[in-house]
């Protein structure tokens, strides 16, 4: 049931709830892995030469890094948001959005379960 504020969901709805959120965290924490090995071996590759404007290989080197270190920047803020989203379940405030206090549908909540807005303010904004 949801009120002004608050979300009163049975224990079974916050288990879901709860399972949803750690599933996305596995899936990030997958993938942030994944973009610091990518890192790991962009360090590795840029020791290898001095030359980065003239270097036919600095140009790839260069952007790869840049698309690397904005997943890793992403991968972050999407960890962070899911430890908001567990404290906005402990609190009772899981499914309401923040900015104007309506309800986020269930099934945005299923795809996104970091989600703190409803569609239609983040279509205001």
């Amino acid at each position: 049931m949801r009120q002004a504020g608050r979300v009163t969901i049975s224990a079974s709805d916050t288990r879901a709830a709860l399972s949803r959120i750690q599933a996305r965290r596995r899936t990030v924490e997958d993938r942030l892995t994944h973009v610091q090995a990518r890192l790991t071996d962009v360090r590795v590759a840029r020791h290898e030469w001095t030359d980065e404007e003239h270097d036919p290989e600095g140009f790839a080197l260069t952007f790869e890094w840049q698309q690397a270190e904005g997943a890793r920047s992403q991968y972050e803020l999407d960890l962070h948001a899911l430890d908001a989203a567990e404290a906005r379940l402990a609190e009772g405030r899981y499914g309401l959005c923040e900015a104007c206090g309506g309800p986020i549908p269930d099934a945005q909540l299923e795809i996104r379960p970091e989600r703190a807005t409803c569609v239609t303010c983040i279509d205001q904004s």
